[in-house]
């Protein structure tokens, strides 16, 4: 049916207001001092239809009487927090007037969402991107959020808006219009500081110690004693090194008061964040004794890998402000850090880390450790973890998680001050190498192990040795039979008296060395060890002594050699008349 009013002409305009006002609240966090502001905030939109027009007469000749119009906004911001986008008409009228009706026609804004063929006659809305539903056209008063991004753009990016309407033929001609705001607002974003990557800090700050010996091509930062936050920028005329990342807004300076043997820093802002790599950060100042972390806010850290390591001169190190969750890696975390005394770790949330080998290697003066807050639950290796923890009085592993640990190689050796040690929660069905796992626990008196499954270890290579004050050691649930390696196993357990493996299967041993042997001459007890079955030794390629300095040790009929380093494998079996052996069978 014809248009009775002859037809008319529904236009509008749409106009672009770009209202960048997060760029002018960012302006407040910018420093004074604009030497230490590296990032400025930028942002910038356009439209590429700035003035849409209708052929009324062709819509409501159309089978459905609807239109729909299609435009595009581009924006442009490296805000790291990104943009709002949103949508309003210039005032409280939402609807396109008729400015020359006498009787005010208008095309009335729908009222709820609905989709364009159910939009009610001679109403109109809007829609974003793929919605299949078009909205209400907001007031001034009450604009749409449209859009909310949540990081910067990556170059232009594009997205589409549409304006549909249905008409009736009942419409009074004329010219149809109104007026859109597209607004674009910076969304809040806090200027930032964050540091450097650790090899690049530890470079860098080593590098103001002019003086600085070298070992291995390792700078050692002898003359740095101090390590200190400073809230007032750097002296004129001192040399100083920026030490921030990349991606950092504000500069972070360095520099060094050699009078002082301090390195002091410095970045205007209240904290400052770490970088996601730490790695070596702190790695060979081997003379601080003073260390201001208090500034350092760590919740980015992905690999704290030997961040503090060789930090031989420090006594006091308080890390529980750190905020810990996505670290992954803290291997050789505080190696070396042989002077440390006081340690708080209380707050570390370890749930991500799968790396803890050498954690504590080498810290030989801390007496107590507190790790209960330690989330094990992923981590694959301990190896070394608490190596020559040498003054370690007591250590508790009751939370610990070692379902998916692969190797505890050397993981309590040389911790000579521990007495006693309960693993009997340990889950060790994934461990392959209990190498030199509790070797050198000279004061050890107790150890539980009855709960260890170890149906996949391969290297069993001096686990024990030198546990020198344990007189019984229980090994009945011990399964052997992937092992290669049990040189020196019980190597050196002067105080030990009898030692039952009756259930260890040799079938595939290669080493057995000096398993039970002795070479420190502080003692020697071992009179009996009791199996069920000869060793088998069609496997063993390797051997020494593996009884020597066992003077006390017999065999179930008496079996002995006066000197029991003459004893070659053939004697790794059950004393029989005609066939000596050092091993009494376990009925």
């Amino acid at each position: 049916m014809g248009n009775p009013h002859g037809g008319g002409w529904f236009s509008w305009e749409l106009k672009f207001l770009g209202l960048f006002l997060g760029l002018i609240s960012f302006s407040n966090l910018i420093l004074a001092n604009n030497t230490f502001a590296l990032f400025v905030p930028t942002l910038s939109a356009s439209v590429d239809q700035a003035n849409l027009q209708v052929n009324g007469n062709q819509v409501i000749n159309s089978t459905d009487k609807t239109t729909e119009i299609p435009f595009n906004f581009t924006v442009n911001t490296n805000n790291r927090t990104g943009y709002t986008a949103t949508l309003s008409s210039e005032t409280e009228n939402t609807a396109l007037t008729n400015v020359g009706s006498a009787v005010g026609a208008k095309i009335d804004s729908i009222s709820t969402n609905l989709a364009l063929n159910n939009l009610p006659n001679n109403t109109w809305g809007y829609k974003f991107g793929t919605s299949t539903n078009y909205a209400p056209i907001p007031a001034l008063s009450t604009p749409a959020q449209i859009l909310q991004t949540t990081g910067k753009t990556n170059g232009n990016e594009s997205n589409q808006l549409s304006i549909g309407m249905k008409l009736a033929d009942n419409l009074e001609s004329g010219n149809y219009q109104n007026k859109l705001i597209l607004s674009f607002i910076s969304n809040p974003y806090a200027m930032r500081a964050v540091m450097t990557d650790g090899k690049d800090f530890n470079r860098k700050v080593g590098s103001l110690d002019i003086a600085q010996l070298y070992e291995s091509n390792i700078g050692l930062k002898n003359n740095i004693k101090h390590f200190n936050s400073s809230s007032t920028l750097p002296p004129l005329g001192v040399n100083t090194v920026s030490i921030e990342s990349p991606d950092s807004d504000l500069e972070i300076k360095a520099w060094f008061i050699e009078s002082e043997n301090t390195v002091y820093y410095y970045a205007g802002a209240e904290k400052i964040l770490l970088n996601t790599d730490c790695t070596y950060m702190f790695y060979y100042f081997t003379n601080i004794v003073n260390l201001d972390l208090t500034k350092f806010d760590s919740s980015e850290v992905t690999t704290m890998n030997g961040m503090f390591f060789n930090m031989k001169s420090l006594e006091s190190l308080d890390l529980s402000h750190f905020n810990t969750h996505k670290n992954t890696d803290l291997a050789a975390f505080l190696g070396n850090a042989s002077k440390l005394k006081i340690l708080n770790l209380t707050n570390f949330n370890t749930e991500n880390v799968s790396d803890m080998r050498a954690v504590f290697y080498g810290v030989e003066s801390l007496e107590n450790i507190d790790i209960s807050s330690f989330n094990t639950s992923k981590v694959t290796t301990m190896i070394s973890m608490f190596y020559g923890m040498s003054k370690l009085r007591r250590l508790s592993l009751a939370n610990f998680n070692t379902s998916k640990v692969t190797s505890m190689e050397s993981m309590f050796a040389n911790d000579s001050a521990l007495t006693e040690l309960d693993l009997s929660n340990f889950n060790t069905t994934s461990v392959t190498d209990m190498k030199n796992m509790f070797r050198g626990m000279r004061n050890l008196i107790s150890l539980n192990v009855s709960s260890f499954d170890t149906r996949n270890v391969t290297d069993m290579h001096a686990m024990f040795a030198l546990v020198s004050s344990i007189t019984n050691l229980n090994l009945a649930n011990f399964n052997t039979e992937k092992v290669k390696d049990m040189d020196y196993m019980f190597g050196d357990m002067n105080a030990l008296v009898s030692l039952d493996i009756a259930n260890f299967n040799t079938t595939n041993l290669i080493a057995v060395g000096n398993m039970f042997s002795i070479y420190n001459n502080a003692g020697d007890e071992l009179q009996r060890i009791y199996i069920k079955n000869d060793f088998n030794i069609s496997k063993i390629v390797t051997q020494l002594t593996p009884f020597r300095g066992r003077n006390k040790l017999r065999g179930g009929n008496g079996s002995y050699l006066a000197n029991p380093s003459d004893a070659d494998k053939t004697w790794l079996r059950i004393d029989r008349p005609g066939a000596p052996g050092y091993f009494t069978l376990r009925s």
